[in-house]
This record gives C-alpha cells, sequence and structure tokens, in this order.
C-alpha cells in the first residue's frame, strides 16, 4: 500500500491557456504561480494543493461533467451572485454553458463550461451538515478572503475544495483506494464515494459511470509520499505485484526537476501520479562523484 503525505496536486487538460487561465484568475480567484512549456500552475490563497493546467491545443476533447473541479463560497447568496456576474459575462469569457444555482448531494452550486472543454462547479455548503455526518461541508479555509482580495463580483471563491472522477464498480474501487493508494473514504453513499488524505481537507468525489469516456494521463491526482526511496519502492511493488492489485497501467519511473514520479493507472483507467523530492538521492549522487574525481 502506498503511504501518502498528501494529495498535493490536481492535473487538468485545456484548449488553449490564454482561453482557460482567465476563467481561473478572473472567476475563482486562483492566481498563476508560474507558466512555461504550454504548462501553468495555479494556486487557490486558500488552499495548498495546486492544479496544474497543461494546453492541449485545439483538438483536446470536452471531458465529461463527472471530471470537474469545485470551488467553494462561504455564503449561500453567493451562488445566485456568481451565477448572474458570469452570466454577464458569458460572451467575454467564452463560457460554452451555464446551470442555473440548484441543489444536489446536499451542496447548493452551479457549473460553467469553460472554453477549454472542461466543467467546473461553484458550491455552497451549509457547514451545520457536518453535524450530520457530512465531513465535507467543513469550511476548507482558516480565514475568509475579504472584497479587495476578489472585487466586483459579489462572491468570493474561498477555496478549491474537490476534484472528481468516475468508476465502473464502486466496491471494487473502494477498496483500492484505501487498500492501494492508501487513502481514506470520508463519505458517500450507494452512487458516492467522497476520498481524501486525512491531512488534507479538499477531497475528490467518485461517482460510478455508465458510459465511460476515459481521459489521458495528463488529467491526473497526485500524491506526494514521504522520500524518493519511498517512490522507487511502490514503482517496483507495482511492478513485481500490480495487475492483482488493481493497477491496469504503469508507466517508467522518472527523474526530472529534483523530483522522482511514475504514473498508474487505477482499476477504472483513472491516472494517479507518485511523486518525491529526490534530494537525498541527488546528495548521494554528488558525493559519490566527488569520491570518484579525486580516485582519479
Amino acid at each position: 500500500m502506498l503511504k501518502p503525505v498528501g494529495i498535493i496536486h490536481g492535473h487538468y487538460e485545456c484548449r488553449s491557456l490564454d482561453e482557460t487561465l482567465p476563467i481561473f484568475t478572473d472567476l475563482l480567484a486562483l492566481e498563476v504561480a508560474r507558466r512555461a512549456d504550454g504548462e501553468a500552475v495555479l494556486k487557490h490563497p486558500n488552499t495548498d494543493w495546486l492544479l496544474v493546467v497543461h494546453e492541449g491545443g485545439p483538438n483536446a476533447r470536452n471531458k465529461p461533467h463527472n471530471n470537474h473541479y469545485g470551488f467553494r463560497v462561504g455564503h449561500h447568496g453567493e451562488v445566485e451572485a456568481a451565477f448572474e456576474y458570469i452570466k454577464a459575462h458569458k460572451e467575454q469569457y467564452r463560457i460554452k454553458s451555464l446551470t442555473t444555482p440548484h441543489e444536489a448531494h446536499f451542496a447548493y452550486s452551479i457549473y460553467l463550461k469553460e472554453p477549454g472543454g472542461n466543467d467546473l462547479e461553484i458550491e455552497y455548503y451549509n457547514p451545520k451538515a457536518v453535524e450530520h455526518g457530512r465531513v465535507i461541508a467543513a469550511p476548507h479555509w482558516k480565514t475568509l478572503l475579504t472584497e479587495d482580495r476578489f472585487p466586483g463580483r459579489g462572491y468570493i471563491p474561498q477555496a478549491m475544495s474537490h476534484g472528481t472522477l468516475q468508476c465502473d464498480d464502486k466496491a471494487a474501487s473502494d477498496r483500492f483506494y484505501e487498500q492501494v493508494l492508501g487513502l481514506t473514504i470520508i463519505g458517500g453513499g450507494r452512487t458516492s464515494t467522497y476520498i481524501r488524505h486525512p491531512a488534507n481537507p479538499w477531497y475528490i468525489v467518485v461517482l460510478p459511470g455508465r458510459k465511460r469516456e476515459f481521459l489521458e494521463p495528463v488529467n491526473r491526482f497526485t500524491l506526494r509520499l514521504a522520500s524518493a526511496e519511498a517512490v522507487e519502492e511502490a514503482h517496483r511493488e507495482f511492478t513485481r505485484s500490480g495487475k492483482g492489485l488493481g493497477i491496469t497501467e504503469l508507466r517508467d519511473l522518472e527523474q526530472k526537476d529534483g523530483q522522482v514520479s511514475f504514473i498508474f493507472s487505477d482499476p477504472d483507467r483513472n491516472w494517479w501520479e507518485a511523486v518525491a523530492s529526490d534530494e537525498g538521492a541527488s546528495k548521494a549522487a554528488k558525493i559519490g562523484a566527488a569520491s570518484e574525481a579525486a580516485a582519479s
């Protein structure tokens, strides 16, 4: 079983960064941490996990509705305000569709389809739902963002709260999340599962799909492990026993920009990534190289 220390990234494919990034910065309060080579890393001020947005070009296909990301506001009325603001600016941001505010799964929300082919949700959860066992309803922030951080819209996205996946066999998938990924099931019911890492408030909603549309590895979630050695050991274990564990595809171990990582798909052909810093390994390699140079 993996022993992650957190879910640290969501990866998201769009068609054009120039079209999609304003959706996140202007409508969802995210900030661009860096952008280069067709990729942008985004962060919400109240959320520690990052969204890595990849530019897939004009032929990048639309993603299923049940593969979206959600953003939470602090007050019920802000959902209506978000609807009105986005509706008024729909052409400016090339929004393909926008739902009216509605209730579902104890949330009050709207969905918009951005020009890059993805659905996004703005939601409100009554925090009192925690008293009835809805752990995910708890606030995802320590301090509310104020109007000066996101002025003139009538709503303030206070956190990036969740991502979503689809599955084929809920019971088998639930076992995989707990017994292989090392994540915790924190809620759900007959038709859904909510998973997260105990150290993080953000979560992933998994919904059974009747007609699946399988995504490419560029759409994935990243789990951080404690060390490069842990990543390497996990890759060896998946190489030996992955089929029996439910791994449907395993990619090669990679070292890049000071990190060791690999990508794999679960029983439902959803994609995940295991990653850790390789600082220790790099330091050992440098010491070894210095010793060899001295000896020669």
